[in-house]
Protein backbone atom coordinates (compact mmCIF):
# COMPACT_ATOMS: atom_id res chain seq x y z
CA UNK A 1 0.00 0.00 0.00
CA UNK A 2 0.81 3.52 -0.43
CA UNK A 3 2.19 5.45 2.62
CA UNK A 4 1.35 8.53 0.88
CA UNK A 5 -2.38 7.95 0.81
CA UNK A 6 -2.62 6.80 4.83
CA UNK A 7 -6.73 7.70 4.14
CA UNK A 8 -7.56 5.44 1.63
CA UNK A 9 -5.34 2.87 3.07
CA UNK A 10 -7.48 2.61 6.80
CA UNK A 11 -11.02 2.91 4.42
CA UNK A 12 -9.20 -0.07 2.45
CA UNK A 13 -7.98 -2.02 5.97
CA UNK A 14 -11.73 -1.55 6.56
CA UNK A 15 -12.77 -2.85 4.08
CA UNK A 16 -11.17 -5.90 3.57
CA UNK A 17 -12.88 -6.20 7.38
CA UNK A 18 -15.77 -6.51 6.22
CA UNK A 19 -15.26 -8.81 3.03
CA UNK A 20 -18.19 -11.41 2.22
CA UNK A 21 -18.16 -11.54 -1.37
CA UNK A 22 -16.05 -12.28 -4.28
CA UNK A 23 -17.36 -8.94 -5.46
CA UNK A 24 -15.67 -7.32 -1.93
CA UNK A 25 -12.37 -8.52 -2.75
CA UNK A 26 -12.60 -7.15 -6.53
CA UNK A 27 -13.23 -3.81 -5.71
CA UNK A 28 -10.69 -3.78 -2.55
CA UNK A 29 -8.18 -4.87 -5.21
CA UNK A 30 -9.52 -1.95 -7.70
CA UNK A 31 -9.18 0.41 -4.56
CA UNK A 32 -5.49 -0.75 -3.87
CA UNK A 33 -4.73 -0.33 -7.66
CA UNK A 34 -6.26 3.65 -7.54
CA UNK A 35 -4.29 4.18 -4.36
CA UNK A 36 -1.30 3.28 -6.02
CA UNK A 37 -1.74 5.19 -8.68
CA UNK A 38 -3.63 8.57 -7.66
CA UNK A 39 -1.95 11.18 -5.49
CA UNK A 40 -4.82 12.54 -3.75
CA UNK A 41 -5.78 10.99 -0.49
CA UNK A 42 -9.13 11.41 1.45
CA UNK A 43 -9.03 14.15 4.54
CA UNK A 44 -8.50 12.19 7.60
CA UNK A 45 -11.40 13.82 9.36
CA UNK A 46 -13.58 12.46 6.62
CA UNK A 47 -11.93 8.65 6.53
CA UNK A 48 -12.16 8.78 10.92
CA UNK A 49 -16.20 10.10 10.38
CA UNK A 50 -16.48 7.49 7.97
CA UNK A 51 -15.33 4.47 10.05
CA UNK A 52 -17.01 5.89 13.42
CA UNK A 53 -20.35 6.76 12.17
CA UNK A 54 -21.11 5.34 8.97
CA UNK A 55 -25.23 5.83 8.77
CA UNK A 56 -24.63 9.76 9.09
CA UNK A 57 -21.94 9.87 6.04
CA UNK A 58 -22.23 11.43 3.03
CA UNK A 59 -20.39 9.88 0.55
CA UNK A 60 -20.83 13.52 -1.15
CA UNK A 61 -17.91 14.94 0.85
CA UNK A 62 -15.68 12.83 -0.47
CA UNK A 63 -13.80 13.52 -3.94
CA UNK A 64 -14.65 11.83 -6.54
CA UNK A 65 -11.93 8.68 -7.89
CA UNK A 66 -13.29 7.34 -4.46
CA UNK A 67 -16.84 7.78 -3.87
CA UNK A 68 -17.68 4.77 -5.38
CA UNK A 69 -15.47 2.68 -3.00
CA UNK A 70 -17.17 4.97 -0.29
CA UNK A 71 -20.26 3.89 -1.22
CA UNK A 72 -19.84 0.64 -1.31
CA UNK A 73 -18.22 0.76 1.94
CA UNK A 74 -21.09 2.00 3.55
CA UNK A 75 -23.22 -0.74 1.79
CA UNK A 76 -21.35 -3.08 3.14
CA UNK A 77 -21.93 -2.31 6.59
CA UNK A 78 -25.05 -2.25 6.15
CA UNK A 79 -25.06 -5.73 5.38
CA UNK A 80 -23.09 -6.44 8.11
CA UNK A 81 -25.70 -5.16 10.20
CA UNK A 82 -28.57 -6.97 8.45
CA UNK A 83 -26.63 -9.70 8.85
CA UNK A 84 -26.18 -9.46 12.25
CA UNK A 85 -29.81 -8.51 13.11
CA UNK A 86 -30.63 -11.73 11.37
CA UNK A 87 -28.27 -14.21 13.19
CA UNK A 88 -29.58 -12.47 16.84
CA UNK A 89 -33.15 -13.11 15.69
CA UNK A 90 -32.39 -16.52 15.00
CA UNK A 91 -30.86 -17.76 18.07
CA UNK A 92 -33.76 -16.09 19.76
CA UNK A 93 -36.29 -17.84 18.24
CA UNK A 94 -34.33 -21.16 18.90
CA UNK A 95 -33.78 -20.26 22.84
CA UNK A 96 -37.88 -19.38 22.62
CA UNK A 97 -38.41 -22.64 20.76
CA UNK A 98 -36.46 -24.56 23.11
CA UNK A 99 -38.03 -22.60 26.18
CA UNK A 100 -41.57 -23.84 25.01
CA UNK A 101 -40.61 -27.41 24.19
CA UNK A 102 -38.89 -27.32 27.64
CA UNK A 103 -42.53 -25.97 29.27
CA UNK A 104 -44.92 -28.44 26.87
CA UNK A 105 -42.64 -31.27 28.10
CA UNK A 106 -43.32 -30.42 32.39
CA UNK A 107 -47.02 -29.31 31.38
CA UNK A 108 -47.56 -33.07 28.99
CA UNK A 109 -45.37 -35.01 31.82
CA UNK A 110 -47.82 -33.71 34.62
CA UNK A 111 -50.76 -33.87 32.48
CA UNK A 112 -49.85 -37.75 31.85
CA UNK A 113 -49.66 -38.30 35.24
CA UNK A 114 -52.94 -37.04 35.74
CA UNK A 115 -54.22 -39.05 33.52
CA UNK A 116 -52.69 -42.42 34.07
CA UNK A 117 -53.87 -41.63 38.26
CA UNK A 118 -57.59 -40.82 37.04
CA UNK A 119 -57.64 -43.83 34.91
CA UNK A 120 -56.48 -45.87 37.61
CA UNK A 121 -59.12 -44.37 39.89
CA UNK A 122 -61.78 -45.44 37.18
CA UNK A 123 -60.19 -49.31 37.42
CA UNK A 124 -60.32 -49.16 41.06
CA UNK A 125 -64.08 -48.36 40.68
CA UNK A 126 -64.94 -50.13 38.11
CA UNK A 127 -63.71 -53.37 40.14
CA UNK A 128 -65.67 -52.02 43.46
CA UNK A 129 -68.76 -52.12 41.21
CA UNK A 130 -68.18 -55.53 39.74
CA UNK A 131 -67.76 -57.36 43.15
CA UNK A 132 -70.63 -55.49 44.41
Amino acid sequence: MSRSNPGVARLLSAMKKLTREVNDQEICRRLEILINSEKEDLPPSSVKSLLEDPADFDPSAVSEPYTQYVKHYLYMVKREDRTREKQRQETESRKQEKSVKKASKKSGGATAKKKGSSSKKKTAAKKKSASS
